[in-house]
């Protein structure tokens, strides 16, 4: 009976590691076991816009850990028109654009998902900085940094 208490107790009181998650945003397309410990975590326990479109895109992401080309472009698409419903659904959210600005820069032209580029960069150098969260803000700020998006006066405006 403890034991069972205890195991409930456990599953009840999980949480998504989201900071986690975040942080290994730029590494999952790359490290496959990354990849797909979040996405599990994400399939289980996202209930917010922002871990559906970080669920989103690890679903992409598993798109270049599959050799499967049917199960590449079914993970991509899935995880594609998760985030876009997302994004219809809170379009004025900066973590979500931040996902899909950092998706579209860098998939391959010939999958025809690089639409927003140039809208959701405006939207970031416009919103960035109202964003709450001090941590993710720095994040994402110093992840458009690095990629090279953005010129000079555009990464000030987005830093302010």
């Amino acid at each position: 009976m403890v034991l069972q208490f205890a195991f409930i107790a456990s599953v009840v009181g999980q949480t998504l590691p989201i900071a986690e998650i975040r942080k290994d945003f730029k590494v999952g397309h790359k490290d496959e076991e990354t990849c797909k410990k979040h996405l599990e975590a994400l399939e289980k326990h996202a209930d917010s816009p922002i871990e559906r479109g970080y669920e989103a895109a690890y679903h992409m992401f598993m798109a270049k850990h599959t050799g499967n080309p049917f199960k590449k472009m079914s993970y991509f698409k899935n995880g594609r028109n998760m985030l876009e419903k997302e994004i219809k659904s809170a379009p004025n959210n900066v973590e979500l654009r931040y996902i899909r600005l950092c998706i579209q820069y860098y998939i391959p032209s010939y999958l025809g998902y690089k639409d927003n580029i140039e809208e959701d960069k405006d939207f970031l150098v416009d919103n960035l900085y109202k964003l709450n969260d001090k941590n993710t803000k720095e994040l994402i700020f110093n992840y458009l940094k690095g990629a090279k998006m953005y010129n000079d006066e555009e990464l000030a405006l987005l830093g302010r």
